[in-house]
């Protein structure tokens, strides 16, 4: 391109012609790079073979808390994900529709040792004489959008005071317990909890102090139980523990490690809980025949309860 234009011109214009679509192409070319390397909201890289970086615009830099282009270019990023074969196919787009749906994402360290979440796309650049072949990578920052993504999640199956799973996650792992044990023949156990006058705790010393007892219930489900178990709220007072692989001996004591953890407790005002106990698939086989079980060996402690006082 450098001395196209010194090239003679034939008389049938065709010279002419190849000329201009040349420096059109080139132009056209030059003008595309320069945007993608100025592009102020997506990372631009081009990586040799083994991934190491050859090229980066301000943009990455910026993302990865990078001052200057060296220190950046001396980083090896993408080595990990250009040299494996398969993510390399992920990143270039050469699976078939269905596998180019979910962009290949990764975590790449910041220059102060932090994570950051990136997607990952980009084409390889066929080599020129003389020159070896390379990857141009597009790279975005989606640390903040996965961040948010969690946080919704988990507000949709947790309980914003306590933090326990809701009554839609007690669901869920209710029927994956259920399956389970279907599976393996295991029983498990789930445990209904009802705090005991919760209504005169609000009513007598307010729902601050109501709030905090409900998490202070919550504190003891955490503490006597496994991490493989399920402690939900769902309910103003109502609580629900999910044991796998217990039968009910062990599920009893699990219950009475809850009543004695709240009855040790020297916080003010005491607290004290009614608990009921069911066994799959002894007490029932389906989520409602556990739930209206267990519900109903609650209310009948609880009735006890009274009846004593």
């Amino acid at each position: 391109m450098d001395y196209i234009g010194y090239l003679p011109v034939a008389n049938d214009g065709n010279l002419r012609v190849e000329r201009d679509r040349a420096e059109k192409m080139s132009k056209h070319s030059e003008a595309k790079y320069r945007a993608l390397i100025g592009n102020l909201f997506y990372g631009i890289c081009r990586c040799s073979p083994d991934g190491s970086f050859l090229d980066v615009n301000q943009a990455l830099m910026t993302m990865l808390g990078y001052t200057s282009k060296k220190g950046l270019l001396a980083a090896n990023l993408a080595s990990a994900v250009i040299l494996h074969p398969t993510t390399r196919a992920r990143i270039l787009g050469q699976f078939g529709h269905k596998d180019r749906i979910k962009a290949f994402e990764t975590e790449w360290k910041r220059n102060d040792g932090t994570s950051v979440r990136v997607r990952l796309a980009g084409r390889k650049v066929c080599a020129e004489q003389g020159a070896r072949e390379s990857y141009e990578l597009i790279v975005e920052d989606v640390t903040k959008q996965r961040a948010l993504e969690s946080q919704l999640r988990r507000q949709a199956t947790h309980d914003a005071l306590t933090g326990l799973s809701n009554y839609r996650q007690l669901l869920g792992v209710l029927s994956t317990e259920i399956k389970r044990s279907e599976r393996t023949g295991r029983e498990f156990a789930l445990l209904l909890l009802d705090l005991n006058r919760l209504k005169h705790i609000n009513d007598r010393h307010g729902h601050l102090v109501g709030n905090k007892a409900v998490c202070r219930l919550a504190d003891a489900l955490r503490i006597c139980s496994r991490d493989i178990d399920t402690a939900a709220r769902f309910g103003g007072d109502e609580f629900a523990l999910v044991l796998p692989e217990t039968g009910a001996d062990a599920a009893g004591l699990v219950a009475r490690r809850v009543c004695d953890s709240l009855a040790n407790d020297t916080e003010k005002p005491r607290l004290s809980v009614s608990v009921g106990v069911a066994i799959h698939p002894r007490n029932g086989e389906t989520v409602e025949n556990l739930l209206r079980m267990a519900d109903h060996a609650l209310y009948k402690m609880k009735g006890a309860r009274e009846t004593a006082h």
